[in-house]
């Protein structure tokens, strides 16, 4: 009985694992809200490549690993863009496997303002390795039946949607990038009787603002807040020094849980290259050497000649 209670223990600290890593953080997705937000296909008016890896606490064994790539291009009439992303996450024993598409309609609110709206559609293929956990039961080393099969290529299709308001100088949006709420295991299954783990829908809120310093220097704070039930809400803030209109240095801290640094540096204004570090701000810093991001990305050519103003975010 001693045994079968820290099994399920375990168990249930896996669902809630893959619970709270279902949308994978991200330290710079504030340069590429594409992740979270559909209504930002097209933004950058220019189809932008981008390539996102993250090592969370390393160290940490069976700690977040997440890779992303992301695709938004504007089509032909400037109203519409379309995008896609494909993302690799794994956390201890569960991956998932996601491909989502994006599509954005955005219309002048005044002759500096628009207001853009997305949907986000797409599939997650989740996957638990139970079998992969070394549990051996006290009890005549026998090990839990329940921990004998794994979960394979468990299809999850979704949808999203977000809006987005933004000017040459500010910026606020909101979005909810996954509304059903799948169940991660099959229903009449033994191991739903001990997980009965699920997605569960995610609320976005990001807003910030340009000020401009002198001719070579701007600064831009932002905020970010992610909120999604029986979690606590995680609100976050963002220092940015932009130099020369290509080098961004910036410090962040989400209250009670990180705080870290972010480095950007835009080449030729067709590349971008970016890395962040983040420290956890509770006991969790003793476990794991901080959580390191690399991005890169990349402007297809295109036949639009000019840029109506600089894309900040």
């Amino acid at each position: 009985m001693t045994t079968r209670i820290y099994l399920t223990l375990i168990a249930a600290l896996i669902s809630f694992s893959a619970l709270a890593q279902q949308d994978a953080s991200s330290s710079q997705y504030v340069m590429n809200m594409l992740i979270v937000n559909p209504a930002y296909a097209g933004y950058k008016e220019q189809p932008v490549l981008t390539l996102n890896h993250r090592n969370q606490w390393v160290g940490f064994k069976g700690a977040p690993m997440t890779s992303t790539l992301s695709f938004d291009t504007p089509l032909p009439k400037d109203e519409m863009a379309l995008g896609g992303t494909l993302r690799f996450d794994q956390i201890g024993p569960t991956s998932t496997m996601s491909f989502y598409s994006d599509f954005s309609y955005r219309f002048k609110m005044t002759n500096r303002s628009y207001m853009s709206f997305g949907l986000k559609g797409g599939f997650d293929l989740y996957q638990n390795n139970l079998v992969d956990l070394d549990l051996i039961s006290e009890l005549q080393g026998q090990q839990d039946q329940y921990f004998q099969e794994n979960q394979k290529g468990l299809l999850l299709p979704n949808v999203g949607f977000g809006a987005l308001f933004y000017d040459r100088k500010s910026f606020f949006g909101v979005s909810i990038p996954r509304i059903l709420r799948n169940h991660l295991d099959k229903k009449g299954s033994e191991a739903w009787t001990l997980m009965e783990g699920a997605q569960e829908p995610t609320l976005y809120l990001m807003a910030g603002k340009m000020w401009k310093i002198d001719r070579n220097y701007q600064f831009q704070p932002t905020v970010s807040v992610r909120a999604m039930q029986n979690a606590p809400v995680s609100v976050g803030a963002y220092a940015n020094l932009y130099i020369h209109h290509a080098l961004r240095l910036g410090v962040f801290y989400h209250f009670n849980e990180v705080a870290g640094a972010i480095v950007q540096y835009e080449y030729e204004r067709r590349w971008k290259f970016g890395y962040s570090v983040d420290v956890a701000a509770s006991k969790l810093i003793r476990t794991n050497f901080g959580s390191h991001e690399l991005m890169v990305s990349y402007v297809l050519t295109n036949k639009r000649k000019r840029i109506v103003y600089p894309r900040y975010f």
